[in-house]
């Protein structure tokens, strides 16, 4: 009954048995000071999920509400007392390999802006979930608008810088009807080539948001990797055996050239490197327990400005067009993965690092 306040008193001053009776007894004193502590941090824990702004629910092994938080009450707009025993499924929750998620058809409209955390602890010897929702609405909000206000900025410099030339040489051509058909021939050439830059630029950016899914298909990516060295040169490829994966093999191609040609400006825009070097781009392929890991090694001046390398269409490159990036990232990311550059720290130069988790293989 984890009762350890009763002591037994030895009928002898000394000897085994004495002993014995005195071990118990320091026994039964530790577990009852551990069993005090225990007891507070329960307490603790408890008072804290009280105070909690965010809706705290407690199950038990049977996936059954045993305790919750005021901001359940708020939340279901019932006190919570009265969903006491209630299934977890009730409730709109559900378990899905291993981890809790808000099921499709919850009766309390929860949607996917809610955000769970979860954790288990022991009680009594029972187990017990201890899930947090967190409602990430106006974390959503906050992004969406830096995003919208990162296009505003490209949009406004990038149009600008077409729409300037344009109308300062239209007004040229109002105000000086005296030009002679060369000159006239060539404001109006200048007009027309910057307007098409700004059609491509808008094209571009069509390109981008209409991006299909992937095609998902069985395919050796090691064989992939192989064609790739064939087509471009002064490619190191590394990897040890041949790895199936299920995903769209044309658009992974097409990250894995980008990220080569990327890798080879930068090769060729540091000074630094020997002249007529043919440093080959190096990439590694391997797999871990979780996930594909196929990596790209230059040995270019490395990166400047990290935070800007992903936004579409900013580019440090003259004649970059900013959107190879912001694409290949997006591909990835339709896969479930994770593309990232950094500058290496063995040596000078960058490493692009794609991940693609192991169930597409």
């Amino acid at each position: 009954m984890e009762d350890y306040t009763l002591r037994a008193k030895s009928p002898f001053t000394q000897g085994i048995v004495a002993s014995l009776f005195d071990e118990l007894s320091s026994l039964s004193q530790s577990l009852q000071i551990n069993k005090s502590r225990y007891d507070q941090q329960m307490f603790l824990l408890y008072g804290l999920i009280e105070q909690l702004d965010s809706p705290v629910l407690i199950l038990d092994q049977k996936a059954q509400l045993k305790h919750a938080n005021p901001a359940v009450s708020i939340l279901f707009s019932v006190p919570w007392q009265t969903l006491k025993q209630r299934s977890a499924k009730s409730l709109g929750l559900e378990i899905r390999n291993g981890l809790w998620h808000l099921s499709e058809d919850n009766p309390f409209n929860m949607t996917t802006t809610w955000q769970i955390r979860q954790s288990e602890f022991k009680e009594n010897n029972h187990n017990y979930h201890l899930l947090m929702l967190n409602n990430i609405t106006q974390e959503l909000q906050k992004n969406e608008q830096q995003a919208w206000q990162n296009i505003i900025r490209i949009l406004n410099h990038e149009v600008r810088n077409s729409l300037t030339p344009i109308s300062a040489l239209s007004q040229n051509l109002l105000e000086m009807p005296d030009l002679t058909s060369q000159q006239c021939q060539q404001a109006i050439k200048i007009i027309d080539s910057r307007s098409n830059n700004l059609l491509q630029f808008i094209d571009s950016y069509s390109d981008l948001a209409k991006l299909p899914l992937p095609n998902y298909q069985r395919f050796d990516l090691a064989e992939l990797l192989q064609g790739i060295a064939s087509l471009v040169q002064h490619v190191t490829m590394s990897f040890s055996e041949a790895l199936f994966i299920n995903a769209d093999k044309a658009q992974l191609e097409q990250v894995l050239l980008n990220l080569i040609k990327n890798a080879h400006e930068a090769q060729h825009s540091n000074k630094d490197l020997e002249q007529h070097s043919t440093r080959n781009i190096e990439v590694q392929m391997f797999k871990t327990s979780q996930k594909v890991v196929i990596k790209v090694l230059d040995q270019g001046c490395g990166i400047a400005n990290s935070a800007n390398l992903f936004v579409p269409f900013y580019t440090t490159k003259a004649k970059g067009s900013g959107i190879g990036l912001a694409l290949s990232r997006q591909i990835i990311t339709n896969h479930k993965g994770e593309l990232s550059l950094a500058n290496r720290t063995d040596k000078q130069g960058a490493v692009a690092v794609m991940t693609l988790p192991f169930y597409l293989c």
